[in-house]
């Protein structure tokens, strides 16, 4: 734990253009719906953030942004996924209709064998999407978007997270993830108010 801490008090912050909304932890993952590391991190902090939203509802806040590792949005040397471009927009569109997180969930556990078909017709049964092809360009221009932030940010690999501006490249252990959150809680509780 103190060697986390270690790691949390002295490594650079990097300011992020991206509001807490009141939030005193702000986690930004750059996620790819087809990397298995973001699957098994999102299945696995999942309820570390629910413990958490329970505790102090607001108090840390998780942003989602996109970083598929497909050359298709973004301009990584190979394609590595290829439904990754289509998973970000098919979240994107779900949630317009509130259902994001069940997109999420089915994108994130059924990976293996995914394909831009299968993904579309997910965006369909899953997210209620009726209009994936009308929306697609308009809304892989919003994916773009963050992966040009990403690269602004040296994003290399998926998932990046920064926890209140702490980089961190891969995915953390969850009792760290869970520490490292609590870390940023003690300190903003420490800090006077403005």
């Amino acid at each position: 734990q103190s060697e986390l801490e270690r790691f949390m008090a002295t490594a650079p912050r990097i300011p992020l253009i991206i509001p807490t909304e009141g939030a005193k932890v702000l986690i930004v993952k750059f996620n790819d719906f087809q990397c298995p590391a973001c699957s098994h991190s999102y299945l696995s902090y999942k309820p570390i953030l629910a413990k958490y939203e329970a505790q102090s509802p607001g108090a840390v806040r998780m942003v989602l942004r996109d970083y598929p590792l497909n050359t298709s949005c973004n301009p990584v040397s190979s394609m590595v996924h290829p439904a990754a471009c289509d998973a970000a927009v098919a979240v994107r569109l779900a949630r317009l209709r509130n259902k994001g997180e069940a997109m999420e969930d089915w994108l994130y556990t059924n990976q293996s064998g995914m394909t831009t078909a299968s993904v579309r017709e997910a965006a369909k049964t899953i997210g209620g999407v009726t209009d994936f092809e009308e929306k697609y360009a308009a809304t892989l221009t919003l994916v773009r978007g963050d992966v040009a932030l990403g690269n602004q940010l040296g994003i290399r690999s998926t998932p990046t997270f920064f926890i209140n501006g702490v980089k961190v490249e891969g995915e953390m252990a969850p009792q760290y993830f869970d520490q490292a959150i609590a870390y940023e809680l003690r300190q903003a509780a420490t800090k006077p108010a403005p």
